[in-house]
């Protein structure tokens, strides 16, 4: 190889840093992301440990070497807890912890103690693919957040898994190579790749962040911020796509318009933070009670609309007389302060069912007529639009 060991040797010390650094600030420009800071901390480990393999080529003292080692393993834990908390799984046990702490102490004891700089190679090269292969199978078998930015990362610590066990096979086979700063074996070549795997690594993680704050803006321009329902703004989009399928097909499809009964009461006798409090309630009856096909949605204020696919306005009827009925059970739940409040906590729903030629304006006012008509009729009953 031509480059020169120790001009690679500061490269890679100096992209490390560079590298630690983007972390860091990455962190502190986003501490409520869990994981973040476990990379700070793994960043920093990986700059001491280059920093210690750069002191051994200079001056060739094996500590250095050994103490590297560990600083590595331990930049590959704090990597693997903080990619576990990012795709928000439990957090790793602390006796796991200490377990792989423990394997990789002895192990590197055993290899410091056989005076070996194979032996210590390829050691450090197995535990290093160990915990590349477990971090890459977080990342990739993470059904909930398969980003783009999340496999690719996954594919790199896979990818170094790969080099990391060639390299220990290289380093038994042939220990006359095995050295980190020989120019004449294959540490130019490892340097190469770490090169490369640091800055891939660290870019991954800066994409997996934007790819986390854009799905939290999407959600918060799509869902209403109390109660977690998908808002209006979100809701009009399903519901002509839900329209343009049941036209399609030829499927029957409903609508209910809901409206809490006297909530102004709620706020008025009991204040806003428990009108807050039965508003999130009854969207957690109603998702509970509806199914996954069903596009529920916060209309504004006390008002929720669902579009109910493939269902008639009998159907309709009786899903909506479940929700009711869960409410009106549920919302006693809720503890007040006043027990007193001349009111109890219902809901009036008004169906339509979607007729030929019909707009989703139209059948949303059909659906807002039979709401008023359940009011005028003494609320908490169902109605359905003629």
């Amino acid at each position: 190889m031509l480059l020169d060991i120790h001009t690679l040797l500061v490269a890679v010390a100096l992209v490390t840093a560079f590298c630690a650094g983007a972390r860091l600030l990455l962190w502190r420009m986003h501490l409520a992301i869990p994981g973040l800071g476990l990379w700070a901390l793994a960043g920093v480990c990986s700059v001491i440990t280059f920093s210690l393999i750069l002191l051994y080529g200079i001056f060739y003292w094996p500590p250095a070497l050994s103490i590297a080692q560990l600083f590595i393993i331990v930049a590959l834990g704090l990597s693997w807890e903080g990619f576990r908390r990012f795709l928000d799984k439990p957090p790793l046990t602390p006796w796991l912890l200490a377990g792989v702490a423990v394997i990789g102490l002895i192990w590197l004891v055993i290899a410091q103690a056989q005076y070996s700089v194979a032996a210590k190679a390829a050691s450090n090269a197995v535990l290093v693919a160990v915990l590349s292969i477990v971090i890459a199978r977080v990342l990739l078998l993470s059904p909930q957040q398969n980003t783009p930015a999340v496999r690719v990362t996954g594919y790199v610590y896979a990818i170094n898994a790969a080099v990391f066990l060639l390299r220990a096979v290289v380093a038994h086979q042939h220990p006359e190579i095995a050295d980190p700063v020989d120019p004449n074996g294959v540490a130019a070549y490892m340097l190469l790749w770490l090169l490369c795997s640091i800055i891939a690594i660290t870019l991954g993680m800066v994409l997996m962040t934007a790819e986390r704050l854009q799905a939290d803006l999407n959600n918060q321009a799509n869902h209403d911020p109390l109660t977690g329902a998908l808002n209006r703004r979100s809701c009009d989009l399903l519901y002509d796509k839900a329209i343009a399928h049941a036209r399609r097909h030829q499927l029957p499809l409903s609508v209910l318009m809901m409206d809490l009964d006297e909530f102004k009461k709620v706020n008025d006798y009991l204040g806003h933070s428990l009108g807050d409090k039965v508003l999130c309630r009854f969207v957690a009856v109603a998702q509970k009670i509806l199914r996954e096909d069903d596009t529920f949605c916060r209309f504004g204020g006390e008002e929720f609309v669902a579009v109910l696919p493939n269902t008639s306005a009998q159907a309709a009827l009786a899903a909506a007389n479940r929700l009711r009925n869960a409410f009106e059970i549920n919302s006693a739940l809720i503890e007040t302060k006043k027990r007193h409040q001349p009111f109890t906590l219902t809901v009036s729903i008004g169906i339509a069912e979607l007729q030929a030629d019909e707009d989703f304006e139209s059948l949303l006012r059909r659906a807002d007529s039979a709401l008023y008509l359940a009011k005028d009729n003494g609320r908490n009953r169902c109605e359905i639009a003629v």
